[in-house]
């Protein structure tokens, strides 16, 4: 196994990310806190909120041939652009939707509606959005179920798993590329292939919304047929989810004005503030990449970007894990329990899945706001964490998941913190 990346970014490059963020180290009411909730959203980029609110005041059309109408297209031509860039998606078609749920719906449906009487393969760990829909999609269309199981112990789908359900009736599988619970990372390039060798014709469709800030997307390289990702989760807005589609997937009948190509799923006009926004995402994402490489070419610096923000983060990873001069790590804290990234090792994203011997996972979290700290408690109570919980044998966690943009003083003030909430716990149990 790989060693975990220590080095965190020079601290010059941290003051200029740091600076790029709203409510960073206080939250809306002014009061400090460390948010450490970045998989339930994300921390937002000053440049992608103004944008949006910038180019939502524009009344005008731009479906019209005056100057500002042919500004809002360029703005509106430069954000798809970025998007494929950002996703290498050198073929095939760019969707948009109000959620990146409500595409991955549009996207599994229509797959299997291309076909009946077949069987459609998913994972135990998926989202709810991309789970769900396979299994709408089966009932609908006539098509077995089959549901590839988790490893407990590393909360990821072996691809053995995979491969074991799938034969000449496969008419789509479906993987997400990380988990926002267990934080497993799956290899995506090397799961495809073999998928396809077993089964060249099925579909391949990936669920990158938690993956896409942490690392880099290269659907081309993959040579998969549809992702999707959430800009609100990359620092970006809510209020809208974008996809690839390969040729062949795009091109299947589905939701859309007839008199438009027969490979366009965008039903209505476009919001230029979104697009804006997402541009200025991957102005931040090259700006990150520029620190390191003097090339001025977009994808280049989109890569090297989104690199340094994994290393960062793994740098991030190991100090929680083992601490430092200041704080003693988890790894060395009594009566918690640090959940998959042992197994997982630096395959997993910047999660923490912590259980507490002493105290439930709410009290923990609430323990954990008392000292201005923002985490978040996934419980089997809820129909988003339920299955994916029972999947790994857990029926709750304590999840963490900061950012690149958090400094080694967030960590540590983390880590004294939960130390503090052990003592306690086991003062009083």
């Amino acid at each position: 196994m790989s060693e975990r990346n220590t080095e965190f970014f020079p601290q010059e490059l941290q003051d200029q990310l740091n600076d790029r963020f709203y409510f960073l180290k206080q939250d809306v009411y002014g009061n400090d806190r460390i948010f450490f909730e970045n998989a339930g959203g994300s921390l937002r980029l000053k440049a992608a909120v103004d944008a949006q609110a910038k180019y939502s005041a524009f009344p005008d059309c731009p479906e019209r041939n005056h100057d500002v109408a042919l500004d809002i297209r360029n703005v509106i031509a430069q954000g798809t652009e970025d998007i494929r860039l950002f996703l290498n998606a050198k073929d095939g078609a760019i969707a948009s939707s109000l959620t990146a749920s409500k595409i991955m719906f549009e996207i599994i449906t229509a797959v299997a509606a291309s076909k009946s009487g077949g069987n459609i393969v998913t994972t135990a760990i998926e989202h709810p959005s991309s789970f769900d829909a396979c299994q709408f999609a089966s009932e609908q269309y006539n098509h077995e179920l089959r549901v590839a199981a988790a490893d407990p112990a590393s909360g990821s789908i072996p691809l053995l798993n995979i491969l074991e359900l799938i034969d000449e009736k496969t008419v789509l599988v479906s993987v997400i590329l990380t988990s926002n619970i267990t934080g497993a990372m799956h290899d995506i390039k090397k799961y495809a292939k073999a998928i396809k060798e077993k089964n060249p014709d099925t579909a391949i469709v990936v669920d990158a919304v938690q993956g896409a800030p942490h690392g880099v997307i290269d659907v081309d390289d993959w040579k998969i047929d549809a992702l999707n990702i959430a800009p609100y989760k990359m620092f970006g807005n809510r209020g809208v989810g974008y996809a690839y589609l390969s040729d062949r997937i795009a091109s299947l009948p589905h939701h859309r004005l007839l008199a438009t190509d027969a490979d366009n799923w965008n039903v209505g006009s476009p919001t230029p503030a979104h697009f804006a926004g997402f541009t200025e995402i991957i102005h931040y994402i090259c700006h990150i990449g520029s620190y390191y490489t003097e090339s001025t070419d977009r994808r280049t610096l989109i890569v090297e970007g989104m690199k340094r923000i994994h290393l960062q983060e793994q740098a991030i990873l190991h100090r929680f894990l083992h601490g430092s001069a200041d704080a003693m790590g988890i790894k060395d804290m009594p009566a918690v329990t640090i959940h998959f990234e042992e197994a997982n090792g630096i395959n997993q994203d910047l999660i923490l899945a912590l259980t507490f011997e002493n105290m439930s996972c709410a009290e923990a979290v609430q323990k954990y706001g008392e000292h201005n700290i923002l985490v978040y408690a996934r419980e089997s109570s809820s129909h988003y964490s339920k299955r994916i919980l029972e999947a790994v044998e857990l029926k709750e966690i304590v999840r963490v998941s900061p950012i690149h943009c958090h400094s080694k003083e967030d960590v540590d003030a983390f880590l004294k913190t939960t130390q503090e909430i052990i003592l306690a716990a086991n003062v009083h149990s």
